[in-house]
């Protein structure tokens, strides 16, 4: 199922899984009041999710960013986003960023939801502010800045191939996910059902 046909200019491509994301980080923040970690692949089948069961260490980390890269070829994306929330700290004009204390233990933090998107020519980045009542429970997002295409580092970037992956590639790929214990399921998701 084909929920969104695939554009076919990269930034257009990357703005639409980029909607697909902000309705699903939604629908997750409405009824459970958090986003788990998600790989988004925008494929000629449709879009196929993959939640890891927890991350709770680094290893744990670089096997999603490892899933997210099998799917990828496996499936032979067209893009794929990376889901996560996150403490973020934003650079204010005129005042020095302190690298040294992680965001999650700043007093300026900002709770967001992340998505981090690529296909073979490009990447960006977008923020989603969240915001909540006194209570903890979500409300919204608040608006945040647009997509920033940009070239992006660290875990979770470089996970698209900058080629057309072979039919022997694409079956090592299937191979590592069942190895890993992925067995992919696409029932969609329909962001019009918020």
């Amino acid at each position: 199922m084909n929920i969104n046909p695939a554009p076919k200019n990269s930034v257009a491509r990357l703005e639409a899984l980029a909607q697909q994301a902000q309705g699903y980080a939604l629908h997750m923040m409405r009824t459970t009041g958090s986003v788990p970690p998600t790989v988004i692949a925008d494929t000629k089948d449709g879009f196929i999710f993959c939640m890891p069961s927890g991350m709770p260490d680094d290893a744990a980390k670089d096997r999603f960013a490892d899933v997210a890269r099998y799917l990828a070829i496996a499936y032979s994306a067209h893009a794929i986003v990376m889901v996560v929330e996150a403490w973020v700290r934003m650079a204010v004009p005129g005042i020095k960023l302190d690298t040294a204390t992680p965001p999650s233990q700043s007093p300026d933090r900002q709770e967001m939801v992340v998505l981090m998107l690529e296909d073979q020519v490009r990447s960006a980045t977008g923020l989603l502010p969240i915001q909540r009542e006194g209570s903890g429970e979500f409300q919204e997002f608040c608006q945040g800045p647009a997509l920033n295409f940009t070239s992006t580092s660290g875990r979770f970037a470089g996970l698209m191939p900058k080629h057309v992956p072979g039919a022997g590639e694409v079956a090592m790929a299937k191979a590592e996910l069942l190895k890993l214990g992925m067995c992919v399921v696409n029932q969609g998701f329909d962001p019009a059902a918020n």
